[in-house]
């Protein structure tokens, strides 16, 4: 399954944390979304080094994507990024091995 390593930065002052909730808007939903909407297809895991809480900011969080099909890095990363609310943003997308895990793949 096609993994991805992103990089975000994201003002989190509209939002309620970086996981996903029924009721709230989250960092991760907006991403799903703008991911699927962009023509990532199937989203089957998204994951961060760390959760946030409401109305916490981030510079540089990782964060793995993994997909049931390959994208091409580049467009895909702008394609997203142009879909996704102007307080989030993918600074990097890269494809990595499939075992790589944005906590537990962490070594500072």
């Amino acid at each position: 399954m096609p993994t991805y390593r992103l990089t975000l930065e994201y003002e989190g002052t509209r939002y309620h944390g970086w996981q996903e909730q029924k009721n709230a808007r989250s960092v991760v939903g907006e991403l799903r979304r703008a991911v699927v909407d962009a023509g990532g297809g199937t989203v089957r895991e998204i994951g961060g080094s760390g959760r946030t809480d409401a109305g916490v900011h981030a510079l540089a969080q990782v964060a793995h994507l993994r997909l049931a099909r390959p994208v091409d890095p580049g467009p895909f990363r702008r394609a997203v990024n142009d879909l996704l609310p102007p307080d989030i943003h993918i600074l990097s997308l890269n494809p990595v091995p499939d075992d790589f895990h944005a906590r537990h793949s962490a070594v500072a």
